[in-house]
């Protein structure tokens, strides 16, 4: 395990996931209850309006510093706030331990991390209608990930609001494809300070799966990051996923695990 990439890899997807939140802080009033910090070195978020593990997260030193690590997770418990692990998946068992606290894994929130060279990927030509999102076009993505996300009516208004204040993010770009005129499947990548180009989430409608829509949204994804000197192509999937045999079609190979882990009861 490449130790480097692998900090990078996180560094990356924190910094996305951090943007996602900004986003929401912006709009007026924060209804959302958005909220950006840090942890030292280390950027933190937590939304109130929501519970998923998305958008509540503590970064920190696990082993060097726990104490902060862990002062901050008890104090936004409220909030159902997680933190990463890293690792192999044998090493990510169901309990750990952060200092004296034990930490409990989430069910269905272990991921692999994949990555490759940007001059190690696998292209496929596109015959695809592919374009960047637009204040148009975006209702129809946001309401195309609701969907494939099973994203509960309540929260549909905040993710919509995620993505519509991203618009204006140079680093975050919303790509949309479309079939006779309407859009069916859409994907988000981030270009991170360091150099990777993180491909965010991606969602394609439900009666338009197995098309090789994803796939093409991954080729599209990676050859604008050429465009735009990224370094490193990175990306994150559910082991058993066809996410995962796509992104792995492109070039991109395992890097190592991450899990989310709160506190655990008692």
């Amino acid at each position: 395990m490449d130790v480097g990439m692998v900090h990078a890899i996180e560094a990356a997807e924190s910094e996305y996931l951090c943007s996602r939140v900004e986003s929401l802080s912006r709009v007026s009033g924060n209804p959302f209850g958005a909220r950006v910090f840090f942890n030292g070195a280390f950027p933190c978020f937590q939304v109130k309006a929501t519970p998923s593990p998305m958008f509540n997260r503590i970064y920190g030193d696990n082993t060097g510093n726990p104490q902060s690590l862990l002062s901050l997770l008890k104090e936004s418990a409220e909030y159902s706030t997680v933190t990463p692990l890293i690792g192999k998946a044998s090493t990510l068992e169901q309990y750990a331990f952060a200092g004296a606290e034990r930490l409990e894994r989430l069910r269905g929130w272990t991921h692999l991390q994949l990555a490759c060279s940007i001059e190690d990927v696998i292209l496929k030509p596109l015959s695809f209608d592919i374009e960047e999102a637009t204040s148009n076009s975006l209702p129809e993505f946001a309401a195309v990930h609701a969907s494939g996300f099973h994203t509960t009516p309540e929260h549909r208004q905040l993710s919509q609001a995620s993505f519509a204040g991203l618009m204006s993010n140079d680093r975050l770009k919303i790509y949309v494809l479309k079939a006779d005129g309407q859009v069916v499947a859409g994907a988000l990548m981030y270009l991170a300070s360091n150099g990777i180009a993180y491909l965010g989430t991606a969602a394609t409608q439900k009666n338009a799966r197995g098309l090789g829509y994803h796939g093409a949204l991954i080729s599209h994804r990676i050859e604008q990051a050429k465009k735009h000197g990224s370094l490193v192509i990175a990306a994150t999937a559910l082991p058993g996923s066809q996410s995962r045999r796509n992104l792995q079609r492109a070039g991109l190979v395992i890097s190592h695990v991450q899990a989310l882990y709160r506190l655990a009861d008692g």
